[in-house]
């Protein structure tokens, strides 16, 4: 396994398999953060590989709603 760190937050994982690619510290429209992390498999040489998931998953910051009534006590 190879890890390469590049810059603006993305790391880059070479494994037998594939290859990972996790981006830290992005944004969406709507200004909520969000990492990204993609996974691609290695289609080089003989062996077949599948992917089992989604090619690219997101982790996002939901806002939390405090309600009025609830902080009245």
């Amino acid at each position: 396994m190879r890890a390469i760190v590049h810059r603006r937050g993305c790391l880059h994982v070479e494994t037998p398999l594939g290859i990972v690619n996790i981006r830290v510290g992005l944004a969406d429209r709507r200004g909520r953060l969000v990492d990204s992390i993609e996974v691609i498999p290695d289609h080089a040489g003989e062996a077949k590989i599948a992917r089992r998931g989604f090619a690219n998953t997101r982790l996002v910051q939901l806002k939390t709603r405090t309600l009025a009534w609830r902080q009245r006590g």
